[in-house]
This record gives structure tokens, sequence and C-alpha cells, in this order.
């Protein structure tokens, strides 16, 4: 088939503008909307969705309305497998979850056809199941206990909800992860303070916790050399 038009469902404006080329900026509903072209034939609608499952089931409802011919799911993803390294890029073939109301997803012929179309070096990508938890898992113990349990390459917070809005709209589904925080890396408790739910950055309290704990900037700077390795490569999926 012949692509006209994609949408795309982003948790945080980084990746968003990481993966979207000359956007206009407007909104969808209550969320924050980047429009654009990824070619001269070929349109994007990319709604920033926030953190967490119940805004991007809303925000992926609203692009299926729009009836694009592919919807994705991509941003960062925290690394579960020991080959994966920040700026891993990595294609799921399949994604499960730990929340009890959703069901799993595995890609289908179709959904594989499309994202090819629209990603020739989507083949070359590695490819696997990726796991959607409801909380961020932030130590290395967490991690290794989710990866021998569920055998998922990576952990994300929304990409099953983008699934299965697209699976009920009967609308092909593709979902990139770009490894932010691989397998051996622990995040600090303190650095969820610096995004709120809407996917926004806050510096404020960021500041007000390395005031309170110096040390932590020590633990923040690997972690924010690590995410924008993870941005860079998202900003290579489309070129």
């Amino acid at each position: 088939m012949t692509i006209k038009k994609i949408a795309i469902v982003a948790a945080m404006g980084q990746e968003a503008l990481a993966l979207c080329p000359n956007p206009k900026r407007g909104t969808s509903g209550n969320y924050p909307l980047l429009t654009g072209n990824i070619s001269s034939t070929i349109e994007y609608s990319c709604i920033v969705s926030g953190i967490g499952i119940r805004r991007a089931s809303e925000a992926a409802k609203l692009l299926c309305a729009e009836k694009p011919d592919l919807i994705m799911s991509i941003g960062v993803s925290g690394g579960l497998a020991a080959d994966l390294h920040a700026g891993s890029l990595v294609a799921a073939s399949s994604i499960g979850s730990d929340l009890t109301e959703f069901e799993a997803w595995s890609g289908k012929k179709k959904d594989v056809e499309i994202c090819t179309e629209l990603i020739p070096g989507w083949a070359e990508l590695q490819s696997g199941k990726l796991i959607t938890a409801r909380r961020p898992l932030l130590t290395t113990r967490d991690k290794s206990a989710m990866h021998k349990s569920s055998k998922a390459l990576a952990v994300d917070m929304e990409s099953i909800a983008v699934a299965q809005a697209a699976k009920q709209a009967g609308i092909p589904f593709g979902c990139i992860r770009a490894i932010s925080d691989d397998s051996k890396r622990s995040i600090p408790e303190e650095s969820l303070i610096g995004v709120d739910e809407s996917g926004k950055t806050k510096l404020g309290p960021i500041l007000k916790a390395i005031a309170k704990r110096p040390g932590l900037i020590f633990e923040l700077v690997p972690v924010g050399r690590d995410y924008s390795k993870a941005l860079k490569s998202l900003g290579k999926v489309f070129k």
C-alpha cells in the first residue's frame, strides 16, 4: 500500500521533537500536537501524551479517529536484555503487560509490511518482545526480575495502550523504542520529580533535590548522557 499519513504517540516533548521534522504546533483534545511531513508524500500527526497508560490510551484514540494508515508508539525505554545499550533501537514484534486490563499484542504480517514500507531499515532493527509496566523500573534488580519473568528486551509505560487502540480501530501498528537506561543502569528515584505527568521537564525540583543530596549530581549526569544518546537514535528513525 501507499502510505499517506501516519500517527505517533510520544510520551515526552523531547522525544516528539527528536522524531518529527519541522513540526507545526497545535493541540488535539487536551494534548500538544505536532504535525508536518516526513517526506513529500507522507504526513504525520504526533501527540505528546505524557507519561503512563491512561494518557497514552486517550492520545491513541484521538489519533485513531483521524484514520491514519499506521499508528506508532515511539519513545525511550528501559533496557532489560544485557546486550542492549543506551541508544540501541528496538522494534516490537510483540508487547506484553503487567496491567491485567490490557491483552498482549503480537505483530501481524500487515503491521510488518507497512512499517517496512515506511522505514526501509525496519528489518535490520533488533526485534523482539517489549513489555509495558505500570511503574518505572529504577533498579538493576527490578530490571533483572522483569527480564527473567517476561523475557522482554525492554520496558516502557505506554506502548500496550497504543497497540490496543490501534487493534480496536483496525489500524496497523508499529513500535520503536530507543534504550535510555540499560539493564546495568539504576536511576535515582529523585529523577522522577523532574518530569510531570504531562511529560514536561521541571528543573526546580531537581535542583532542590541536589541541594539536599549533593552527590545526586554524579548519579544524574550519566543518566542524562544516556538519555541524550536515546534521543539521538530516535532522530534517525525516519531518516
